[in-house]
């Protein structure tokens, strides 16, 4: 990792290190011919109507490369290191503490003033600015806030005789066990706890909040994971698996491969990003379309907590104007970037606060959209994981942290030893390291 972060960042400094400018919005460089955009494959279909707008406008091409969202990492960091001139690139919320740090990134604040940029972030959910901001600096502009949901097969619940989706995690494990002694479900549901990657993080974090706790305290100068809180939370887990409410495949699974269950109408519960909202609507790919609902997903001590993703375009330290991006950037993060994401997500993800105060005058209808109303909530109850803070994050997740848990949920080593013994490794690193 110290060999990785001296390498990128003699590359950053060359590209980082020039003036600041801050010309934007009323003095501007000459007009570059072109501005190129490293894409997600979904994003000409959510943002391309702003950047056409901004294409029209001011006579500049816009030139979209588009890659799925498992290859963007290395698309993009090779392409800087490597000096290849592109402007934007699509910026996970996990990215920015990392690429921030390796000075792979140009932090918009040093684009344009604090004045500007404050009135610009006015527009979004206050979280969706903090989960692309680290190291004292804003790194990118926020596009999409995706969250997990809790779908549940109400027509499996009405057959066990519940016409309410639970509310509490034990209501929940009751029905889950139910449904499979009647033979309804194979599972109550199938999460992803796959070591070395972003599930089993995803998950923990989802019990570890319910339970109280938290990641880090507030200084962010202690990890805590290994609380009273996070012992209860990986023993909650290990007991599903142990009594079969959720299979052994859980620990080799990621949550983008495990779904398909639930969509086969095979389990009465999916806890899942929003992602799963479309598949279900679909009858090529769904057998619940009727069948299924969204709500909260239920509570332990804290009543419900979601987990908050998705992220936003950045500028890359190669751009041809820092100035003439930051401007294309703004136009693509406006109200018609975030109507084109709720489209393509059923109304879910859209970081735009006024959009959702009045989604009819956008043409969202919550008859045509129901997600919409359940989605502003979970923004009011979301929260992030370690990856927004801390730039050694692959570290933490992949050699501490999901190596420890899958010790202690296959039984290899006590829950609480397993926990400390990560703590300790983290702590240590923190020390060093820093943030």
């Amino acid at each position: 990792m110290k060999k990785l972060l001296s390498l990128f960042l003699v590359v950053g400094l060359v590209f980082v290190l020039a003036p600041m400018a801050e010309a934007y919005p009323d003095e501007m460089p000459p007009k570059p011919d072109k501005l190129s955009i490293i894409a997600l494959d979904i994003d000409v279909d959510q943002f391309g109507e702003g950047a056409a707008i901004f294409e029209e406008k001011y006579g500049i091409e816009v030139e979209w490369m588009e890659f799925s969202y498992g290859a963007l990492w290395d698309q993009i960091t090779t392409s800087i290191a490597g000096g290849t001139t592109f402007d934007l690139y699509m910026m996970s919320n996990s990215w920015h503490p990392e690429l921030g740090k390796l000075g792979m990134a140009v932090p918009l604040d040093e684009i344009v003033s604090a004045e500007t940029l404050a009135e610009i972030n006015e527009r979004y959910f206050d979280i969706t600015v903090e989960f692309l901001s680290s190291h004292g600096h804003q790194w990118a502009l926020p596009g999409t806030a995706a969250t997990v949901s809790f779908f549940y097969n109400q027509t499996m619940l009405e057959e066990l005789g519940y016409y309410e989706p639970p509310t509490t995690w034990d209501e929940m494990l009751e029905i889950c066990r139910e449904a499979i002694d009647a033979g309804l479900a194979d599972y109550g549901f199938f999460p992803g706890y796959l070591a070395g990657h972003e599930d089993g993080m995803v998950q923990f974090d989802i019990m570890l909040k319910l339970h109280g706790g938290e990641w880090m305290n507030e200084d962010m100068t202690e990890w805590t994971f290994n609380s009273e809180a996070g012992v209860q939370a990986l023993t909650l887990m290990k007991e599903m698996l142990d009594e079969g409410i959720i299979p052994r495949a859980s620990l080799e699974q990621s949550d983008w491969d495990n779904f398909h269950y639930f969509l086969a109408g095979n389990a009465p519960f999916e806890i899942n990003w929003n992602f799963v909202h479309k598949m279900a609507q679909d009858p090529e790919r769904s057998d619940v379309v009727d069948d299924f609902v969204v709500g909260h997903i239920p509570g332990i001590v804290r009543d419900t907590y979601t987990v908050l993703g998705g992220g936003g375009y950045a500028i890359s330290p190669t751009t041809r104007s820092r100035e003439w991006s930051f401007k294309l950037l703004d136009y693509m993060h406006r109200e018609e970037g975030a109507i084109g994401v709720m489209r393509e997500q059923g109304g879910a993800e859209a970081t735009i606060e006024k959009i959702y105060e009045d989604p009819a005058a956008y043409g969202f209808s919550i008859e045509e959209y129901p997600v919409i109303e359940i989605y502003r909530q979970q923004l009011e109850y979301a929260g992030l994981r370690p990856s927004d803070d801390l730039s050694w994050y692959a570290e933490f997740r992949n050699n501490i942290f999901t190596p420890a848990m899958h010790r202690a949920l296959l039984g290899q080593q006590d829950i609480e030893e397993a926990l400390n013994q990560a703590q300790e490794e983290a702590q240590q690193m923190l020390e060093a390291e820093g943030l």
